[in-house]
């Protein structure tokens, strides 16, 4: 990629405005959704993909909640609910104070 010692960029230098030419130029080679450090990311559910505003972890527009959590323990006794508990307390980052 070319400096920023051009034609082009001599008028952001000189006029404090940025040419749209150079503005194109440096994006062309800039990462998106690469990983957490890219310099640009896209709005969606993947790791390195910002969430939208709006997100209801549905699992169409982010994760959802507690997404590959299993809960075991007989629902005939209090097991079930316990796993439940202790899940929902580390998923979530409650304290448990149940007895």
């Amino acid at each position: 990629m070319p400096g920023l010692e051009d034609d082009f960029s001599t008028k952001v230098q000189r006029e404090g405005e940025f040419d749209p030419r150079v503005i194109e130029r440096l994006h062309r080679g800039s990462d998106v959704d690469g990983d957490q450090l890219s310099q640009h990311h896209t709005l969606g559910p993947t790791h390195n993909q910002a969430s939208p505003g709006d997100h209801d972890h549905d699992g169409t527009n982010s994760r959802l909640l507690m997404e590959g959590i299993t809960v075991t323990g007989s629902k005939g006794g209090n097991a079930a609910l316990t796993d439940l508990i202790n899940k929902l307390s580390v998923a979530l980052g409650f304290t448990d104070s149940t007895t």
